[in-house]
């Protein structure tokens, strides 16, 4: 994946935890020059094992955010935890940075709580700890899940895509394109589902127009392919 990207300096890569092997931190590093921020699970096992304790062997270190925020129905707490660590200590390269993200939601219903519930995610980071402030930190994982959330939820829940098994040479790349057209304008629009794809289905020429722009807000602004609101 890294290999399509040219030389990345001063950014930072946030992957989730599929991405944490040895290989993706050294091509972030060394070959993209870039930093990253790692999703760290059962997968990478060892390293989940090493980054634990990293954080209660270094109470005097510790940087802490928090933020709380509601809608939908719901409360949500994130309390983030960094300290700095080295590959000496967790056994990875390119490793300096821990953090660890408690979450907890409270779900209402009608002014009462109907559930409620928290985890516990740890990252990895190629930077120094004193590189970035824990406000930071929490913006870039919101970042990273504002698009795991935006498009690929939508197109794995919503589209059934990882189903999909399109095996067609090239086929698989065309659909997976289509969806992520498709996610994009849905979560762009202002109305239901239903209603946009009504519409769609009804002036067919909308879909042509958005392959010929050069930019979905160019498709928005020609076609009008939305209420006004």
């Amino acid at each position: 994946m890294l290999d399509r990207f040219p030389d990345l300096p001063g950014c930072v890569l946030t992957f989730d935890a599929l991405h944490a092997v040895h290989q993706t931190f050294e091509k972030a590093v060394l070959d993209k020059r870039a930093d990253f921020l790692v999703c760290v699970k059962g997968n990478a096992a060892d390293l989940r094992r090493r980054v634990g304790p990293v954080l209660r062997r270094k109470p005097a270190t510790i940087r802490q955010a928090r933020t709380v925020d509601g809608g939908h129905g719901r409360i949500e707490i994130r309390q983030l935890e960094m300290a700095p660590t080295s590959p000496l200590e967790t056994g990875w390269p390119h490793t300096y940075t821990v953090c660890r993200v408690t979450r907890q939601r409270e779900r209402r219903r009608r002014g009462q709580t109907v559930g409620t519930s928290r985890e516990q995610v740890y990252y990895v980071g190629s930077f120094a700890a004193s590189t970035y402030s824990p406000e930071q930190l929490l913006g870039l994982i919101r970042g990273h899940w504002s698009i795991e959330n935006g498009l690929h939820h939508r197109k794995d829940r919503s589209m059934d895509e990882d189903r999909c098994r399109a095996s067609a040479r090239g086929c698989g790349r065309v659909m997976c394109c289509l969806r992520s057209f498709a996610a994009v304008v849905l979560g762009r629009a202002r109305e239901s589902f239903s209603v946009v794809r009504r519409r769609l289905s009804a002036k067919i020429h909308l879909l042509p127009g958005l392959l010929s722009c050069r930019s979905v807000q160019e498709w928005e602004r020609v076609y009008k392919p939305y209420s006004p609101t």
